[in-house]
């Protein structure tokens, strides 16, 4: 994370060996505060959930990971499945020693989350979806791919510079058998089994996962609500940052006892509660 920021230099990066693969770690590694662990999507890296990191460092420990493959870490054999990145999370999680741990995912990240809790709910008291994948109605390449370029359209330029430099540095061929894995997966089978308190936050002008699918997902999910952001696209965490954190501020006070709360005009928010 950038030297520009006043929490940037909180930040340091480690290595850890995790099931036979590496993975870097940026964190603020700071004992004490509730740990928050930030979970990219297809082809993303840490650096991706730098602006909302920033945000977050200010209550709580946060550590944003480039998983097997991603971002910075060496690259292993083979595209890891979402099983096999959930897992790799929480050897992450078990290697940091967090103690009770909030999850946060983006996109494909969210599968990726959903797979680690539900397979050790034990450790994590709770989750944050941020535009979760992927959609039944959409489970094919053609589709998805659309609806990325349709986001991509209203997304801020510097937010696609970063997405496209991260897709590069991935490879395509390594990108493609992730996508494939990511398509087999069925997280609206997933959550049934995520029981930790969760929350799903879904811009309004994302069209990534549709409405009705995010609304369906909260609906399966056995302890979980809902949280819309108005004008809000895929990228929250990177170009609406603010408004996402006072999204997360009173789920975060409620599982952690810790809750950053940014100024965000009221009118950028919508609640659906209880669904």
């Amino acid at each position: 994370m950038p030297q520009t920021s006043p929490t940037a230099d909180r930040f340091h990066t480690r290595r850890l060996q995790v099931g036979g693969y590496a993975v870097d770690v940026r964190g603020t590694f700071t004992p004490g505060l509730p740990p928050m662990v930030l979970v990219h999507g297809l082809g993303m890296s840490a650096e991706y959930f730098r602006p909302y990191a920033e945000i977050l460092a200010e209550t709580h420990d946060v550590y944003a990971v480039d998983l097997p493959g991603y971002g910075s870490t060496p690259k292993p054999p083979h595209a890891l499945t979402i099983p096999e990145l959930g897992e790799a999370l929480t050897g992450v999680v078990a290697e940091l020693a967090l103690v009770a741990p909030v999850l946060v995912g983006h996109s494909m990240g969210c599968q990726i989350v959903a797979d680690a809790i539900a397979n050790n709910h034990q450790v994590y008291v709770g989750y944050i979806l941020i535009g979760p994948t992927v959609d039944p109605a959409a489970r094919n390449l053609p589709t998805q791919a659309l609806r990325l370029f349709q986001n991509m359209l209203a997304e801020p330029f510097a937010t696609n510079v970063l997405v496209f430099r991260n897709y590069l540095r991935m490879g395509p061929l390594r990108h493609l058998h992730t996508v494939r894995h990511m398509l087999a997966d069925r997280p609206e089978d997933t959550i049934r089994s995520c029981t930790v308190p969760g929350l799903v936050v879904h811009g309004d002008k994302d069209p990534v996962p549709s409405d009705e699918w995010v609304r369906e997902l909260v609906g399966l999910a056995p302890d979980a609500n809902l949280r819309e952001i108005s004008s809000g696209t895929h990228a929250l965490h990177h170009n609406q940052p603010d408004e996402l954190a006072a999204a997360c501020a009173q789920f975060l006070t409620m599982v952690t006892g810790s809750g950053p709360s940014p100024e965000a005009p009221p009118s950028t928010q919508s609640t659906v509660e209880d669904l």
